[in-house]
């Protein structure tokens, strides 16, 4: 039924496309010794028209009422048409069905399983008594994505399983939280690459080190980001800078400087949906097959990550990047997996570099604002460094700077184990699960936040 009226109203406009999304969650969690259980699903459509450059949009989870869909979406487009020139490059023509394999469906386990496995967690946590709260979730999500436009019928399955612990510590007047964070794509049996003895004894370090942790004094330093806060630092500093609705709206602080120098000559960066990481998939939601996107070569802004409705406006092709959280929202580009290649530099050399400065892993948050280039990130822990030698550690850190700046200074490592980070990223109210994949890095002059 979608699919032939797209066919149908295509003869009424310039373009015209559908997405139907069917997506399904359950979330276990167990919080201070008391369990939920909670079941989503929900499945809607929505339509997309375009007339001379005015879109129109339209939803609903009524598909018997879908041709009043199409028609509001049409009257919509028709109200705000521009008389611009449309010139859809590199439209697709693809029909095709793919589903994420896995071995056990993670919706087929009794909650009572995951409940007791998430109990074993908690039970070796409140062995140390400094604990004095946690949380622990399990979380599977499945995603079946259609996607119809002129040519073009994409199917795709997703399954999505999530874990997150987070436990808080008292000592004194001291508190102090850690946390982490799993996500695979793929059946329950992801799991198994948790071991509940090493993830407690990991949180529990990582939470008592901060306890006894001293916070630096604020001064500019070189640093050294392990693998997690490199990716951090490319995701938010840089990927959301390189989409193509920004540099369109001028809200990048990339607007003109595409084929510029403008980053450390040792940076090769790109946005790749292809990779085995959270961000994969197959189409991206305008039905384009996804692609390895280069964002920066050698130092050089070399690309942007597009949806059919930004490269149209930039006069560019598609890139594969334009992603929706459901139905209900337009795809906008958006980033998948941000991938830095690996540089020169074993993490030896880069300590040995580091004179005076810091070492920093994992992230706790963190703020950028594109227009302007500044950003300010947390690190989950970090360390002081003299003379290449790698001290004691350090908590409640900062780092701030301009992303021109200091993507000038950065040198890039060769760590044999790359980054594997899952997470969810937030844009225009959207949220899309998204993957990184990097290595080490040294980023000189930045400022480094704390306390005196």
């Amino acid at each position: 039924m979608i699919d032939k009226l797209v066919n149908e109203f295509l003869g009424k406009c310039d373009y015209v496309d559908a997405r139907v999304t069917d997506l399904s969650k359950e979330v276990v969690m167990l919080e201070n010794g008391d369990t939920s259980n909670v079941f989503i699903n929900s499945k809607s459509f929505g339509v997309r028209v375009m007339v001379k450059g005015g879109w129109g949009l339209c939803y609903s989870n009524d598909f018997s009422n879908a041709r009043s869909v199409f028609d509001k979406a049409l009257k919509m487009a028709m109200l705000s048409k521009k008389n611009d020139k449309v010139d859809f490059k590199g439209v697709p023509r693809v029909s095709d069905d793919k589903k994420y394999k896995y071995k056990i469906d993670p919706f087929s386990v009794d909650p009572v399983n995951k409940i007791s496995m998430l109990k074993e967690y908690e039970s070796l946590l409140k062995k140390d008594s400094k604990i004095k709260s946690s949380s622990l979730v399990m979380e599977s999500g499945r995603e079946d994505r259609t996607v119809y436009a002129p040519n073009v019928s994409v199917h795709q399955e997703f399954t999505v399983n999530v874990f997150r612990a987070s436990v808080t510590a008292k000592e004194g007047s001291v508190i102090e939280s850690a946390r982490k964070n799993f996500s695979r794509l793929g059946g329950y049996e992801v799991f198994n690459d948790l071991t509940p003895d090493l993830v407690s004894k990991e949180l529990t370090a990582r939470v008592n080190q901060l306890l006894t942790a001293k916070a630096p004094k604020p001064e500019r330093a070189d640093i050294i980001c392990d693998p997690v806060m490199t990716g951090l630092f490319f995701h938010e500093a840089v990927g959301h800078a390189c989409e193509a609705d920004a540099i369109i709206g001028k809200a990048s602080v990339f607007s003109g400087l595409k084929n510029s120098l403008i980053a450390s000559e040792e940076i090769n960066l790109s946005d790749d949906p292809t990779i085995d990481e959270r961000g994969f998939y197959w189409y991206d939601d305008d039905g384009f097959k996804s692609k390895e996107t280069p964002l920066i070569i050698n130092g050089v802004l070399s690309g942007f990550m597009h949806s059919v409705r930004t490269a149209n406006e930039l006069g560019e092709s598609p890139s594969g990047n334009a992603r929706a959280m459901s139905a209900e929202f337009p795809p906008i580009p958006r980033m998948s997996n941000t991938v830095l290649k690996k540089g020169s530099h074993s993490f030896d050399d880069l300590v040995s570099d580091l004179c005076d400065g810091y070492y920093v892993k994992g992230f706790n948050g963190g703020v950028v604002d594109p227009t302007t280039g500044q950003f300010s990130f947390g690190a989950s822990e970090c360390y002081r460094v003299k003379n290449g030698v790698i001290l004691e550690p350090l908590r409640d850190v900062t780092l701030a700077g301009n992303i021109l700046e200091s993507l000038k200074t950065i040198k890039v490592g060769n760590d044999p184990s790359m980054s594997h980070v899952s997470g969810t990223c937030g844009k225009q109210e959207q949220y899309a699960r998204v993957g990184d994949y990097c290595p080490s890095i040294l980023v000189k002059d930045v400022i480094v936040g704390g306390s005196a």
